[in-house]
C-alpha cells in the first residue's frame, strides 16, 4: 500500500506542476479583419485573436460567448463558430468566425453616447471563453473590459 500511496502522491504533484501555467493564459487583444452584416440584426465577423499561452501543449480556444454594453445595456451578443489553434509556449495569432446577434441599438441614437472617437472607450465586453489542452479545461472571465483594451481597429 506503501509504494501506491507514493506513486499517487507524485503523480498529483506533477500534474499540479504541469497545470500551474494555465492559469497564466490571457487574450492578449483581439483584431477585426472582416465584418459581414447577415441580416438586420445579425452579423459574422472574421477575427484574429492573439493568446499568451505559457503552456507547454497546444490551445484550442474551442468556446467563446459574450456581451457587448454601451452604458450598462446590452446592445449585442457574440459567440465563437469554429475553434482557434495556438502555439504552445509562445504568444501566437489565430483566425477564427463569431457570430454577432445585435439586440438594442437604440443606446446609440439615443442622444446619451457621443459617436466620437470616445466611442471604444464607452463600449464594455464581457467574455467567456474555453482553452482546451491534452485533455485539460481552463475557463477565462473576462468582465467589465474596455473594446479599446481589447480590440485593434
Amino acid at each position: 500500500m506503501n509504494r501506491k500511496s507514493i506513486i499517487l502522491y507524485t503523480l498529483a504533484i506533477l500534474m499540479v506542476a504541469g497545470c500551474a501555467r494555465y492559469k497564466d493564459i490571457s487574450i492578449e487583444n483581439i483584431a477585426i479583419s472582416q465584418f459581414n452584416m447577415t441580416s438586420l440584426s445579425t452579423a459574422r465577423v472574421r477575427i484574429s485573436a492573439t493568446l499568451n499561452n505559457p503552456a507547454g501543449g497546444k490551445l484550442q480556444l474551442t468556446g467563446m460567448n459574450g456581451i457587448i454594453r454601451i452604458k450598462d445595456k446590452q446592445i449585442a451578443e457574440f459567440s465563437l463558430d469554429s475553434a482557434i489553434v495556438f502555439t504552445p509556449r509562445s504568444i501566437s495569432t489565430g483566425e477564427g468566425t463569431i457570430s454577432l446577434k445585435i439586440s438594442n441599438m437604440s443606446v446609440l441614437f439615443s442622444g446619451v453616447v457621443d459617436l466620437d472617437e470616445s466611442l471604444l472607450e464607452q463600449i464594455r465586453m464581457d467574455i467567456d471563453a474555453l482553452v482546451k489542452s491534452r485533455g485539460m479545461r481552463h475557463k477565462l472571465k473576462l468582465q467589465d473590459i474596455p473594446a479599446k483594451n481589447l480590440l485593434e481597429l
